[in-house]
C-alpha cells in the first residue's frame, strides 16, 4: 500500500495535476472522434447528392468514415474504464486513511471522490465532445449559409450567459446538499425517527431545488433554440441550396442545440465538483 500514488489535493485541478497524462490521453481519443463524426453531416449531405446523380462514391466514403469514428469510440471506452478506476482507487484510498474524520464523514467522502473521478471520465467527455461539436457545426454552418451561422453564435452566447448567471444559487444549493449528505451516517444511526426525517426532507428538498434551477434554465434554452430551428428551416429551404446542403444544414442545427444543451449541464456538474473539491482538500 506504500506505493499507492498519492493526489496532493484532491479538486478537479489536483487531480488533473496529479492524472495529467492519463487524462490527456483519453482526451485526445476523444478529440479524434469527435472530429470524425463532425464531418459525418456534410459527408452524408455528399453522399445524398451523389445518389441523386446516379453515384455510389458518397455513400462509400460515408460507411469509411463511420466505421473509423466506431473504431476509435470503442477503443476508447476500453481504455477510459481502466485508467479512471485506477484513479478512483488512489482518491479512495486516501479519504478512508483519515482516521481523524468521524466515520460518517470518511463514508461521505468516499460517495463525493467517486463524483469527482466520474466528472473526469463522464461530464468532461461530453464537455469536449460538445465544445468540439458545437465549434465544428457552428463553422460547417457558417460556410454553407452564412446568415444562419452568425444567428446561431448569437443564441449560443445567450444561452451560455443565462447559465452563467446562475453560478451562486447552484454552488450555494450544491454546498447545502453536501453539508446534508455528510451528515447521513450520523442521522442514520440516530435514534430520534425526528431527526432522521428532518434529515431526509433537507435532502429532499435542496435536490428540488437544484432540479427546479436546472429545469428553468433548461426550458429557456430549448425555447430559444426551437424558435431557431423554425426560422432556419425556411431560411434554408428557400435559400435554392441543393437537397443534400439543406440536409446537412439542418443536421449541423440539430446536433449544435444538442451540444449547447449539454455545455450548460456540464458546466452545472463542473461548479459541484468544485464545492466538493473544495470541501475534500479542507481536511
Amino acid at each position: 500500500m506504500a506505493n499507492r500514488k498519492q493526489n496532493g489535493s484532491p479538486t478537479l485541478a489536483g487531480i488533473w495535476r496529479t492524472y495529467r497524462s492519463r487524462i490527456l490521453s483519453t482526451m485526445s481519443l476523444l478529440t479524434l472522434e469527435r472530429v470524425c463524426a463532425v464531418a459525418i453531416p456534410f459527408v452524408l449531405g455528399l453522399a445524398i447528392n451523389d445518389l441523386v446523380a446516379g453515384s455510389l462514391r458518397g455513400v462509400m466514403v460515408l460507411g469509411g468514415l463511420q466505421l473509423v469514428v466506431l473504431t476509435i469510440s470503442v477503443a476508447r471506452r476500453l481504455f477510459d474504464t481502466r485508467v479512471y478506476a485506477g484513479i478512483y482507487t488512489d482518491i479512495a484510498w486516501q479519504q478512508a486513511a483519515k482516521q481523524h474524520l468521524p466515520v460518517s464523514k470518511r463514508a461521505a467522502r468516499l460517495q463525493l471522490g467517486r463524483e469527482l473521478v466520474d466528472f473526469f471520465e463522464w461530464e468532461l467527455p461530453q464537455l469536449v465532445a460538445a465544445v468540439i461539436g458545437i465549434v465544428g457545426a457552428l463553422g460547417m454552418l457558417v460556410y454553407l449559409l452564412p446568415s444562419i451561422g452568425l444567428a446561431c453564435i448569437g443564441v449560443a452566447v445567450l444561452i451560455g450567459m443565462l447559465f452563467f448567471a446562475s453560478k451562486q444559487r447552484m454552488f450555494g444549493l450544491n454546498k447545502l446538499l453536501n453539508n446534508e449528505l455528510e451528515r447521513q451516517v450520523t442521522m442514520l444511526e440516530s435514534l430520534g425517527e425526528h431527526r432522521r426525517r428532518l434529515h431526509l426532507g433537507r435532502l429532499a428538498r435542496w435536490r428540488i431545488h437544484l432540479s427546479d434551477l436546472e429545469a428553468r434554465n433548461f426550458a429557456i434554452a430549448e425555447l430559444m433554440l426551437a424558435m431557431l430551428l423554425l426560422v432556419v428551416v425556411v431560411i434554408a429551404v428557400r435559400s435554392g441550396r441543393s437537397v443534400g446542403e439543406v440536409f446537412a444544414v439542418l443536421t449541423y442545427l440539430l446536433d449544435l442545440g444538442e451540444a449547447l444543451i449539454v455545455l450548460p449541464w456540464t458546466y452545472q456538474q463542473s461548479i459541484r465538483m468544485q464545492e466538493i473539491g473544495g470541501r475534500m482538500a479542507a481536511t
